[in-house]
């Protein structure tokens, strides 16, 4: 999915006036670069993706923790698979919870050692977040005043810490994403998990 449009958000952000094509090449430059520094650097493309017969390790653990995250929802898990996914014992979905980045199973565990379990799920953002988009018309509009030493609300650039100087406030770049390094505390979300601490299904390799 395309981050943003840029007649209906990016003009009317930055109070460009419809019909002013004067910037648009610039416009769709830097927001193509915007948006993929974000999804380098969630190391995700905010799109829906399908899995089927992601194989897993057994651990007699009531926790499985897919390799791909966040889950949107799971067609089916499988106890006790062969090394192609096939011939397991279907759980019934009454059996496990679905969490965000694991599924918690209710009275019963997976199987014990390296007895395969196999997973069919969906994981991805059905929508792109509202503070993902924010942060892309945000890193545009640095980009944007940037061109002309300018700030998200106007100022000089200097030269000597790369930060951009105003009155009020001091916008740093982070040299490796490319961003204001006070966008990226709101990306961390969208790449940082914590992952439950008791045992786990093992990804089976």
């Amino acid at each position: 999915m395309a981050f943003l449009d840029l007649e209906t958000e990016i003009k009317p952000w930055l109070g460009i006036k419809a019909g002013d094509t004067s910037q648009d090449a610039f416009l769709t430059l830097i927001n193509a670069s915007v948006e993929q520094s974000i999804k380098n650097y969630c190391e995700t493309d905010f799109e829906t993706h399908a899995i089927t017969k992601e194989i897993l390790d057994g651990n007699d653990s009531d926790i499985i923790v897919p390799r791909n995250m966040p889950i949107l929802s799971v067609q089916a898990i499988y106890f006790y698979c062969d090394t192609a996914g096939e011939n397991g014992s279907l759980i019934d979905p009454l059996c496990y919870q679905v969490l965000e980045h694991s599924i918690v199973l209710q009275s019963v565990t997976t199987p014990f050692c390296r007895s395969r379990v196999r997973m069919d799920y969906t994981y991805g953002y059905a929508s792109l977040p509202a503070d993902v988009k924010l942060v892309s018309l945000q890193g545009v509009e640095a980009e944007f005043r940037r061109k002309n030493d300018k700030t998200l609300i106007g100022g000089r650039k200097s030269k000597k810490d790369e930060s951009e100087e105003t009155g009020a406030a001091v916008v740093e770049w982070d040299n490796k994403t490319g961003l204001p390094r006070v966008l990226i505390f709101k990306l961390t979300p969208y790449r940082s998990y914590e992952f439950p601490s008791q045992p786990m299904a093992q990804r089976n390799y």
